[in-house]
């Protein structure tokens, strides 16, 4: 019996209620726009980090922390594997000490009052009145002091979950690398006509370096060396991996390639060149080498097969080596000279280590508070550090963590940073498909963590905000995607 024509089944019209397979449509595309949304607005991050003078002013690091929260909210998250839970859960155990100590810093009356500082009350004790004492020598110093840190934190967590898109990864990696590029050009035509200013301010130190528009030249070296990795690995990526190509000799192959050089080659290589000059014209010594080096591993890894067909890789170190003294003596006249008048280490820094480890030992369980070691060096400053000039870090960043925030939450830091480099080691080695990716994350990390043991780029959150998304699209690539799909399945 048929039913009146009211009470057949109609399709949708508009006005009329969608069906649920069309509101699961809506759905997704609100996902798709959102997850484009946090992917753009970390690729800002990333590119705009660096530009207002290294991103160390409070009110530019809480905006950078708000973006960065944002594209948490609206990173979409895909189906967790046990891996993906296992790095939120190291994440989740870093953020919770980070949060114990800094909340034991700062709470009045102290949580712990055994490790108050005696600063307090001899401070009391020369005012006459009774001053409420905290963990950290500078009260409420951690709050101030904590967002770079929390910027750290999401950034490289932003990272992970974007990155395990396969196009979101590369694109995060092209805008650093982009990103690079603009600010190497603008720090050469700084050092050429406004050698004098770091954007439009005056410039007083490093006249004959170039800074780009970070203040401190040994930041910007680790900086634009980590972008000289990645922009060689780039060029790498794009060469030929046919089996009879990689069967010639080695001379016919380096022949072959470079008769072969497209456009987009000779375009990468004049990049390349770009940016190799940019790092050795800053001048800086430890990241000159450090990058040198690191650009030496990540092409000796990502040519390691075709090197151990050949049989050689033994020449590599001695390669290295001509090159690394080569490469200072042309293109960084400015640490070849120091390396000539002040040698590989200048011993203020020594000095500088042993007054820290001094500081340590008073304050060995939740330091002397986030922030503070400018504040409290002055107490223990050897008088073998030179008398001019202002010690605001400790230039070696893992002692300055062990003095302001402890022993305990020094280890567990030092911990995780060695598990993701294991982690993108792993990557790097494993991966056949965009190993560029995890290979480009561990030795730009690698580098950072090297380079932040004599000085402090990581400390500097418009390097750190740069480099960390990129760490975190590195452990997110160290796995194939297919192989989580086929898993999932």
């Amino acid at each position: 019996m048929m039913l009146p024509d009211r009470a057949q089944p109609r399709s949708f019209r508009g006005g009329s209620d969608p069906p649920e397979d069309m509101s699961g449509g809506y759905t997704k595309a609100a996902l798709r726009h959102a997850g484009t949304g946090a992917t753009l607005g970390l690729c800002a991050v990333i590119a705009l980090a660096p530009l207002p003078f290294g991103s160390t002013d409070a009110r530019v690091i809480a905006v950078w922390v708000l973006l960065l929260s944002l594209v948490l909210l609206l990173a979409s998250v895909p189906a967790l594997g046990p891996k993906d839970t296992g790095f939120l859960c190291g994440f989740a155990v870093v953020s919770l000490a980070w949060v114990m100590v800094v909340g034991a810093q700062l709470s009045q009356p102290p949580a712990f009052g055994r490790l108050m500082p005696p600063i307090w009350a001899q401070a009391s004790a020369l005012l006459g009145e009774h001053l409420q004492g905290s963990i950290s020598i500078a009260r409420n110093q951690p709050f101030f002091s904590a967002g770079s840190q929390i910027a750290c934190l999401l950034s490289m967590l932003g990272g992970y979950l974007i990155g395990r898109k396969r196009h979101d990864a590369r694109m995060l990696l092209m805008v650093f690398l982009g990103s690079a590029l603009v600010y190497a050009v603008y720090g050469l035509l700084a050092l050429a006509f406004w050698p004098n200013y770091v954007l439009w301010q005056q410039k007083y130190n490093y006249l004959n370096s170039v800074t780009a528009t970070f203040v401190n030249p040994n930041v910007a070296a680790t900086y634009f060396g980590a972008a000289t990795l990645g922009w060689i690995i780039l060029l790498a990526g794009g060469r030929s991996k046919r089996p009879e190509i990689s069967r010639l000799p080695w001379l016919e192959w380096i022949n072959l390639q470079l008769n072969a050089a497209s456009p987009r080659t000779m375009i990468c290589l004049l990049i390349c060149f770009v940016m190799l000059s940019t790092t050795m014209l800053t001048g800086s010594r430890a990241g000159s080498v450090l990058s040198l080096l690191a650009i030496a591993g990540a092409v000796t890894t990502y040519f390691r097969e075709e090197l151990r067909k050949r049989g050689l890789l033994w020449i590599i170190p001695i390669v290295t080596a001509v090159l690394v003294v080569a490469a200072i003596t042309i293109l960084s006249p400015r640490a070849n000279q120091r390396f000539g008048t002040e040698g590989f280490f200048d011993p203020g820094r020594w000095s500088t280590y042993k007054s820290t480890i001094k500081m340590i030992a008073d304050y060995p369980w939740l330091g002397s508070g986030l922030g503070t070691f400018k504040w409290n060096f002055p107490a223990y400053r050897s008088g073998d550090v030179p008398s001019y000039g202002v010690w605001e870090e400790a230039h070696n960043t893992t002692l300055e963590i062990v003095a302001e925030m402890g022993i305990p939450f020094a280890l567990v830091v030092g911990i995780a940073w060695l598990a993701v480099l294991v982690v993108l080691g792993r990557g790097m080695l494993s991966r056949n498909r965009d190993a560029m990716l995890p290979t480009t994350a561990f030795w730009i990390g690698l580098l950072a963590v090297a380079h932040s043991q004599v000085d402090f780029p990581l400390q500097i959150p418009g390097f750190s905000l740069a480099v960390c998304p990129i760490l975190g699209m590195g452990m997110a690539q160290s796995r194939s995607s297919r192989k989580a799909v086929n898993k999932a399945c």
